[in-house]
């Protein structure tokens, strides 16, 4: 970790590497990193919109039932609407599942987005399936959003040594072209990278 040895060099703290190594060992035990957090929390997400869709499913059964127990509905009405029910909240995890997983791959370093709402609104999601746990159509689609809409995910920072105040230049290869953006996607990059310039 680089930058955790600049600082404590910056801050004047004796053996450097000593101190960075037993951070280095201990951190894991406290902070997880972003991309496992997202991941268990878009589990946790997924988890609690299932046990709610399967609550609201259970109640919506059970008014039924007390409809058939007052003879509101015939024996084949409420099965009928049972089946009915079952199926939309078996629909609805099955989408909430997908929604998930699409959240957990986008957001991992392999993609890397800025914000998965940005980048699911230039998807064609009717192209997107999921086999398993692989997504299939949506490698080619990122791919082009990559070439033609970079700003709508996250960049690893080249950096190289520098001199004066500043110990580190960032060099950022992937810069967007301006000129093949509208107003309005020049407007949020700039709101999303206030440090950017225009040149």
């Amino acid at each position: 970790m680089d930058w955790l040895k600049e600082i404590l060099k910056n801050a004047g703290v004796e053996n450097v590497e000593e101190v960075e190594k037993s951070i280095s060992k201990e951190l894991p035990k406290h902070y997880k990193p972003a991309d496992v957090f997202n991941e268990t929390n878009e589990k946790l997400k997924n988890a609690l919109s299932e046990n709610e869709t399967l609550k609201a499913s259970q109640t919506s059964i059970q008014t039924e039932y007390e409809n058939y127990k007052k003879g509101s509905i015939s024996q084949t009405e409420y099965d009928a609407k049972v089946k009915e029910i079952q199926e939309q909240a078996n629909e609805t995890i099955k989408q909430n599942n997908f929604d998930n997983k699409l959240a957990i791959k986008l957001m991992s370093k392999e993609i890397n987005a800025r914000d998965v709402v940005d980048i699911k609104a230039n998807l064609d999601m009717s192209k997107i399936t999921l086999d398993g746990d692989r997504f299939v159509g949506l490698d080619e689609q990122i791919k082009g959003l990559k070439e033609k809409k970079d700003y709508l995910f996250n960049k690893e920072e080249t950096r190289i040594k520098g001199t004066g105040e500043s110990s580190y230049q960032k060099v950022d290869e992937n810069k967007p072209d301006f000129s093949k953006m509208s107003y309005d996607e020049i407007d949020k990059y700039l709101k999303q990278n206030p440090e950017a310039e225009l040149e």
